[in-house]
């Protein structure tokens, strides 16, 4: 039985991330000034942490056929998040440390996300044909097949340290060079990026992986209230770092904006 407590945080949870996640998408629209090719990629990243957070919702039906839609749904969404979290550090990454310039290339945008689209549908379908997800375990409808969520969450872990190595070597590059284009709130913004959106997910793998392999039944209030809250926070950051954190934006927003020469990665 789902305690209450579960229910609440995980309405507050999610609501939060839909407000932090569809805020960003209706600013990407309403502003024609912010839509660079970077902001393109956070535009991706915001949609699908946007389905996480209404998949999150779904679990107050008890329909079978809505079980297996919010399975789906969830591990799609995720992998896809995941994977872009990881796109995104890389593009950072690329631009700070190597001179590469995405705005160059709409190849790359499209080539990254055919790639990402494959593997976020095979996890969905895999979970749904093989996973036979039910809500026995926790609040939501999950399953308990050992090699599925391992290599799921063995991707998840490669996309989630790889982002927060390429983040840290981005800090690294500014620092050892004292780059004054980079300013210290830049390199804060870099590292707050890939420890909130770290820290956000590890609660939820740690949670799912002790109880896969502990094989229980029983569910803990503890684990899945905090899970409940935690998890979909990924979409709020969304507002933290690529609209109230993003200068420009916020001009925007404020009717202060009277030029166009500042549209770069660094806003």
């Amino acid at each position: 039985m789902v305690s209450n407590l579960v229910i609440v945080f995980c309405v507050i949870g999610s609501t939060l991330g839909i407000f932090g996640s569809s805020f960003f998408i209706i600013v990407y629209l309403s502003f024609e000034e912010i839509r660079t090719r970077f902001r393109l990629f956070v535009l991706t990243l915001s949609i699908y942490n946007f389905l996480i957070d209404v998949s999150l919702l779904l679990p107050g039906f008890t329909n079978h056929k809505i079980c297996l839609a919010q399975s789906f749904l969830t591990n799609y969404s995720f992998s896809e998040a995941y994977f872009w979290i990881f796109l995104i550090a890389l593009i950072y990454y690329l631009e700070v440390c190597k001179g590469y310039n995405c705005e160059n290339s709409i190849k790359f945008y499209w080539i990254s996300n055919l790639f990402i689209q494959i593997i976020g549908l095979l996890f969905g379908i895999l979970i749904v044909v093989f996973g036979n997800p039910t809500k026995e375990t926790s609040y939501w409808c999950s399953d308990s097949t050992r090699w599925l969520m391992s290599i799921e969450y063995s991707f998840v872990a490669v996309a989630l340290l790889g982002a927060l190595i390429l983040y840290s070597l981005v800090v690294h590059k500014i620092r050892k060079e004292k780059d004054p284009v980079y300013s210290k709130s830049f390199q804060i913004k870099m590292l707050s990026i890939a420890i909130l959106y770290i820290l956000t997910e590890l609660w939820n793998i740690i949670k799912r992986v002790w109880q896969i392999f502990q094989n229980t039944k029983n569910s803990n209030d503890f684990f899945d209230a905090t899970q409940a809250f935690f998890t979909p926070l990924i979409g709020f950051w969304d507002f933290v770092f690529f609209v109230w954190g993003d200068k420009l934006v916020w001009a925007l927003l404020l009717n202060k904006c009277t030029s166009r020469s500042f549209i770069t990665l660094r806003d």
